[in-house]
């Protein structure tokens, strides 16, 4: 059976384009190192890649999450050290006037210092991170304390998302930590700036009752400001760990992503070899076929 010439130029046409297109993949699997660039190139496997880099994202977001969180957190720490300090100093300067050893001077003296540990405290309760004061619940934009050391937040908890449906708190509400709650009032325990206010007052009256009540005083705050210090150990630890769960939790989607997604470079480079031959063959036998000679003229 004769078949006309169209028909074999369309044939040679068709097998010159699938050697191109062939070629033309295994190129660029080569380039790109990516098995799947298309979603015709593997439809299921498409699927997976894009679940996989969508997983892979989260991660990342949640990661960030965790960065900013142990920042938080880490300030509210080197706060909690400081208070813990000043307190600490207060209440050696507390023993030493709590005797009648000390003159009105020297009184008068540790009245001035215990003013200067008021004005650090209220600076300590105003510590930030990242624009955002640490002790003041939701109201991150607006400082702790005013200048005469009232308390300006309030008792909001802040949970920061670490995980697909995990959440952690990262802060103390500062309410809690610098005010008597009720059942401490009914104990006889004030706020943290009173106790100091009360030691200045005693030395200032040279009242020494009043400075026996401040010494108590102050060594209770020592040691609610040590407890909250352990509070927010625990939560940094929390996140610490968070943290190696979802860098495992990356490790592991990047790996099974590549598994999906990445060419065997080997493989293509030989399929492009082979191609490439393919391609050039087809060609000359392309070129030799449509080059027209006396005997297509007679038939």
């Amino acid at each position: 059976m004769r078949v006309p010439d169209s028909k074999r130029y369309d044939m040679a046409a068709s097998r010159v384009q699938d050697a191109k297109a062939r070629n033309a993949k295994s190129l660029e699997q080569i380039s790109t190192t990516k098995r799947i660039n298309t979603l015709t190139d593997d439809p299921i496997g498409y699927s997976s890649v894009i679940n996989l880099s969508n997983t892979i994202g989260n991660v990342k977001q949640y990661q960030r999450n965790l960065n900013f969180a142990k920042g938080f957190v880490e300030n509210t720490e080197l706060a909690l050290t400081g208070l813990t300090d000043k307190l600490i100093r207060a209440k050696e300067l507390a023993v030493g006037m709590a005797n009648d050893t000390y003159g009105a001077d020297s009184k008068e003296a540790v009245s001035k210092e215990i003013g200067e540990i008021m004005k650090e405290v209220v600076g300590l309760g105003n510590t930030s991170f990242n624009n955002r004061y640490v002790f003041s619940g939701f109201r991150t934009q607006t400082p702790s304390f005013d200048v005469s050391g009232q308390f300006l937040g309030d008792d909001g908890k802040i949970f920061i998302p670490i995980s697909m449906n995990s959440y952690r708190q990262v802060n103390i509400p500062g309410r809690n930590l610098f005010e008597a709650t009720e059942e401490e009032q009914k104990q006889g325990h004030f706020n943290l700036i009173d106790a100091l206010d009360v030691f200045q007052d005693g030395l200032t009256n040279n009242d020494k009752p009043l400075i026996h009540k401040a010494l108590d005083e102050i060594d209770f705050q020592i040691q609610k400001v040590t407890s909250f210090q352990a509070n927010v150990g625990a939560i940094f630890n929390g996140l610490e760990a968070a943290g190696k769960r979802l860098e495992m939790e990356e490790e592991a989607s990047v790996k099974q992503r590549s598994e999906v997604e990445d060419v065997d470079i080997y493989a293509a480079s030989t399929d492009f070899k082979q191609s490439e031959a393919v391609m050039q063959n087809t060609l000359l036998a392309t070129n030799k076929l449509l080059q027209p000679s006396l005997l297509n003229f007679m038939q």
